[in-house]
């Protein structure tokens, strides 16, 4: 009985310690380092932002860590740099996107590129963003979304 007593304290901490663990060796990307801002004026941004591919996904905090990274359009071009990358991973002219508006008052849109095939993009103007589930985030709100949607659709995306 002492012994499982001692297993049952002992488990919840080994546990912490393990997340914990889990957490930090995954954080080596650690987020981009700089800050989001946007003008819909000038059809220009930087928004931290998690790119994934579309369907559900569990909020375990390796999927909240997942896909993450800086979007950037300016002069029509669109690019993703994922964090701790030296360069985007992609970069495709805004015309030869297709968007989606968000439907009701989700923080993330559906954009679909030759180059990419379908994925979802939740930009966010917050770099904490990345610890919470998906449209909880201050930073990452429908206006946001929406005004990253214009700017895109500004520059061509259909």
């Amino acid at each position: 009985m002492r012994v499982v007593s001692w297993i049952l304290m002992v488990l919840p901490v080994l546990m912490v310690v393990a997340l914990i663990c889990y957490v930090l060796r995954n954080n080596r990307n650690s987020p981009a380092r700089g800050s989001a801002g946007y003008d819909v004026g000038t059809g220009s941004g930087v928004w931290f932002a998690q790119v994934r591919a579309p369907g559900f996904h569990l909020a375990t905090p390796r999927n909240m860590a997942d896909g993450w990274g800086q979007l950037q359009v300016y002069g029509g071009q669109v690019s993703f740099t994922p964090d701790g990358a030296k360069g985007p991973a992609w970069s495709i002219p805004a015309n030869q996107m297709r968007v989606q508006r968000p439907s009701g008052l989700s923080t993330d849109f559906h954009a679909e590129a030759p180059q990419l095939g379908e994925v979802v993009i939740e930009p966010s103007t917050n770099k904490l963003a990345r610890w919470r589930s998906t449209g909880s985030w201050a930073g990452s709100n429908y206006r946001t979304t929406q005004d990253v949607v214009t700017i895109l659709q500004g520059w061509g995306a259909h």
